[in-house]
């Protein structure tokens, strides 16, 4: 199994297909860091048959 450079064993791999997620969890929107009216609202979104 990899190790990270504190040599913990690496078990989850995170990967970004979109600019930016929309989830607002903690490990890319943090509420101290981030606006609640950060990034595009519902309405202005793409949804997957229109990228398509």
């Amino acid at each position: 199994m990899p190790l990270d450079r504190l040599g913990r064993p690496l078990r989850d791999l995170r990967l970004s297909v979109i600019e930016a997620c929309n989830f607002r969890c903690g490990y890319c929107m943090p509420a101290d860091r981030v606006a609640d009216d950060h990034g595009l609202d519902s309405a202005a979104r793409m949804s997957f048959d229109e990228i398509e």
